[in-house]
């Protein structure tokens, strides 16, 4: 459940408590209808908060200001754990760790927002601001947020997507010049590449251990992009093509799925059945065969294709779910589905809540198991 933009909810940041609240509730009716048992509900965007917070400013896309505080107040991440648990629903709470702003500039930013308060490790870079995540200051001011969160909230988890360091914007380099030159002095001998892959290793071991000394039973999971060094020693053989997230955005998501510093993982195989060069079955089973530790994989479908200019058939979507239950793929711990977004099966676009209720979750599900 995306809430950056608005993209699943609130429909509106001028909708106000009672119809947020209500619309909230009633997504949690709807995805148990369809008998969803977990929810991934982004609590932090962009340095924000979908929830009380004395660390970082309420969302602007709550109320339409960061910083301003709903009225009457509300707590959308505590209002979300008590109705989706009377449903039996998980809810796993979904950071962005370093995006600070989704323009590149620091316009609308409480004073107390990360960007502010950190100013100097505060990037404007291709369309967004981003946080440095070769900055001690950053990763801890992280560390606090996952911290509160997880102390005060009984979520069963915390949740990752893609975004670590950012796509590349052309040939324009990611402005850490500073922060890499530091590191050098102080003995740092490694490559600025493979020191920005350590700076994100590094954060998620923190967190992952952090998680499991305060809430044992805390799921850690993170959704990186799909593929991984494709064409590459060690990544994934032609005829498998495409963006390298290891070279690119410094994601070593096999190292993490090996190393089993997530509890699972979630890949993102935005990419049809007989995609030439990004097959999801393909893509899939090779994240099945380079898994010593045995974590769950639950693949992130792209129910969005069905929407966009992909137009998608809603078969599409029932076969990849299908293929991920496979009994084979299933002993080598393929778990089921995450399935990005929200909105459309609230919206039961080309009837795929229908579809869902008939023909593919037609009964409930078991809780997410590690």
């Amino acid at each position: 459940m995306a809430t950056v933009t608005n993209i699943d909810w609130p429909r509106s940041s001028r909708q106000g408590t009672s119809v947020q609240r209500a619309e909230l509730i009633d997504y949690v009716n709807t995805l148990a209808s369809v008998n969803m048992n977990a929810v991934m509900f982004q609590a932090r965007t962009t340095g924000d908060a979908f929830y009380q917070s004395t660390i970082e400013p309420w969302s602007k896309y709550l109320t339409g200001k960061q910083g301003l505080a709903p009225d009457p107040l509300w707590d959308p991440l505590e209002t979300l754990i008590k109705e989706a648990y009377t449903q039996g629903i998980e809810v796993h709470a979904w950071l962005n760790p370093y995006r600070a702003n989704m323009a590149p500039n620091w316009d609308g930013l409480a004073p107390n927002h990360v960007a502010n308060v950190l100013r100097q490790y505060a990037y404007p870079y291709g369309k967004y601001l981003w946080m440095d995540p070769g900055a001690d200051a950053v990763v801890e001011h992280l560390l606090n947020v996952t911290r509160d969160i997880v102390t005060r909230y009984e979520i069963n988890g915390i949740h990752m997507d893609d975004y670590f360091y950012p796509y590349p914007h052309g040939s324009k380099p990611f402005p850490d010049d500073t922060t890499y030159s530091k590191y050098l002095q102080k003995g740092g001998s490694l490559s600025k590449d493979n020191w920005r892959r350590q700076n994100v290793n590094n954060m998620i071991v923190r967190i992952s251990k952090m998680i499991k000394t305060i809430r044992p039973g805390c799921i850690f999971s993170i959704s990186p992009f799909g593929l991984y060094r494709p064409g590459q020693p060690g990544g994934m053989p032609p005829p498998l093509t495409g963006f390298d997230p290891y070279s690119q955005i410094y994601a070593d998501s096999k190292l993490w799925l090996e190393q089993g510093w997530v509890d699972f993982l979630a890949p993102q195989l935005y990419w049809a059945i007989n995609s030439t060069g990004q097959s999801y079955p393909m893509i899939l089973d090779w994240w099945l065969q380079n898994n010593p530790a045995r974590k769950n994989i639950y693949a992130a479908t792209g129910v969005h294709k069905v929407a966009n200019s992909n137009n998608w058939p809603m078969e599409e979507i029932v076969q990849q779910v299908s293929l991920s239950r496979d009994t084979k793929r299933y002993v080598q711990m393929s778990m089921g589905n995450i399935h990005f977004s929200a909105k459309y099966f609230r919206d039961n676009l080309k009837g795929i809540r229908d579809t869902f209720k008939s023909r593919v979750y037609t009964r409930k599900a078991y809780p997410i198991l590690l």
